[in-house]
């Protein structure tokens, strides 16, 4: 099964993108491009351009857990990057997250999620690499909990999932 365009398509329907929504993308990822063509604007964040964007999409050229002013945004979308951060990086990105998104932003995750010991799966590399970083379900939902979301975890098996998180109440 091809894991990252699986994720990237429930991704983009999790977050069911409108016409007038800013999206942010942490890190590169193939979804952009389809969702450049339902959204306002979509900000990479990026420390390179890996690709030509569409016309309604630029690069922040900065670390994924660098993001600019999240005010305007209506999402924020991790498609395969989240475990690129080593656990305290993803701990401070989600507390950012968490104080520069307004009420009802969301935060989708579309991952390595662990759900069982990595070491309890077979071919664990199907999955990619910089696995040591991918987070278990349990710490993916309570930082993202601590951070002031709603999370919601849907998995696919073993390792793989998507959260959606809802920015609450202040």
């Amino acid at each position: 099964m091809n894991w990252p365009e699986s994720t990237g398509r429930v991704i983009l329907e999790a977050c069911n993108p409108d016409p007038q929504d800013i999206a942010f993308v942490l890190g590169w990822s193939p979804i952009v491009d389809e969702l450049a063509r339902a959204v306002a604007e979509v900000v990479v964040v990026d420390p390179e351009a890996r690709a030509a964007l569409p016309g309604n999409a630029r690069y922040h050229r900065a670390p994924i857990d660098q993001p600019p002013d999240l005010g305007s945004a209506s999402m924020v979308l991790a498609h395969w990057s989240w475990r690129t951060l080593p656990p305290a990086r993803q701990q401070a990105l989600a507390r950012r997250l968490g104080q520069g998104l307004r009420e009802r932003a969301l935060l989708v995750i579309g991952d390595v999620i662990w759900s069982f010991p990595p070491d309890s799966i077979d071919e664990p590399e199907q999955f990619g690499d910089k696995l040591e970083f991918a987070p278990t379900a349990d710490a993916l939902t309570a930082m993202v909990r601590d951070a002031g979301f709603l999370p919601d975890l849907h998995r696919f098996g073993p390792a793989v999932g998507v959260m959606i998180a809802l920015r609450a109440n202040r």
